[in-house]
Parts: structure tokens; sequence; C-alpha cells
């Protein structure tokens, strides 16, 4: 039986690895990359150092083969994210060529978002303010896990007072797209109406 716990400062190099190896609209990105830290710059570490609180793991077996975390106002983590966990990563990443962007790498795709994070979109928190990542690794799948950790996630939310809460997923993750529809969210149109081609935006009220 995993167990869910609180993620803490110690969990950070597994989850390091948990998120490359499930990169690649869930599947092992490890390939991809020179350096295996850049996603979990992003996606993972931040997290657990800035918004503890919503950041929680799934141990089997001793070890950590699945992770949530989020923020209650995504507008505010991306404002805390330009002050506090950017700068130095920028220090430690140049910003890749933009003249060879067509030619950019995987880690020269990654340390341009350091430089150059893109806010989510506004018709997305203007509703739902709140979002949360999540991934298990392969073996973690399948037995219901995904959803306890969700609900364990969405619990602590609700105690924080948070409302509606968005996900941004992969459009080739179709587990992925799936698993977020089963918990209850639906996928967000644009203002014009149509959907989002390089990001599948989903909310739950």
């Amino acid at each position: 039986m995993a167990v869910i716990r609180q993620a803490t400062q110690a969990d950070q190099k597994r989850l390091y690895e948990v998120v490359v190896q499930t990169g690649k609209a869930g599947n092992d990105a490890t390939p991809l990359y020179q350096d295996p830290k850049m996603l979990g710059h992003i996606y993972t570490a931040p997290y657990v150092v800035l918004a503890p609180e919503l950041a929680f793991v799934a141990e089997m077996n001793g070890q950590v083969e699945g992770y949530v975390c989020g923020v209650e106002d995504s507008r505010a983590y991306e404002t805390q994210l330009e002050a506090e966990w950017w700068p130095a990563l920028r220090e430690r990443y140049p910003a890749p060529d933009e003249a060879r962007r067509d030619t950019w790498t995987e880690d020269e795709r990654r340390a341009n978002w350091i430089h150059n994070a893109l806010p989510t979109p506004d018709y997305v928190v203007a509703s739902y303010p709140a979002h949360m990542h999540m991934n298990l690794m392969p073996a973690a799948r399948g037995g219901g896990l995904g959803r306890r950790l969700f609900d364990t996630w969405l619990q602590a939310a609700r105690a924080r007072g948070v409302g509606p809460v968005h996900i941004g997923a992969d459009p080739k993750n179709d587990g992925g797209i799936a698993f977020w529809q089963a918990m209850g969210f639906e996928r967000l149109r644009q203002p014009d109406g149509t959907f989002s081609a390089t990001s599948v935006w989903m909310g739950r009220l």
C-alpha cells in the first residue's frame, strides 16, 4: 500500500528523477536532455520550496513513485517565481540564441522558459485561479493511487480556501488527459471559442 505524505526538501533528488522519467507525455524524457534537472527546475522543485503546504509525494516500498503539487493563486505564484526562483537559474543557464530557435535542443527550450516564462492565459486563471501538477511512475499507475493523490491535494487545498483549479496537459498525453477528465476537469476554450493547440487547459470548479 502506497503512503502519501507531504513533500520535503529531502525528496527533491527523487522528484527531479520522477518528473523527467514521466516528462514525455507520461513517458521517459531522460534521453532528450543533457541536464536531467531541467524539467524539475520548472515543474517540481519550486513548488516544494515555495508552496510546500500543497506538495505531496506517494511512496511505495520506501521510494517516491509519484507526486502532486500546486498553488492556490497562480498569478501570485508566477510573481513569486520571478522574484525568488528564476534569478538564480538564469545565472546558471544562459538564454539560448533566439536566431537558432528552430534548432534549439530540449535543454535550450527549457532554458528559454526559465528566462521568459509565459504566464498562464488570462481566460484560464480568471475562472480557475489555482493550479496543480501530478505525475506517477508507470509502475505506480492503474491502482487508484492517482485518485488518492488528487483527493489528498484537493482536501488540503479546500482547507486553505481554494476553489476552482486548472491543469495544463501535453496534447499528446492521452492517458493524462483521460485521468483529469475522470477527476471532473473539462477542457477550456479560448476566448475565440477554439481550443489551444499547444496546451490542453482544463478546469474544475
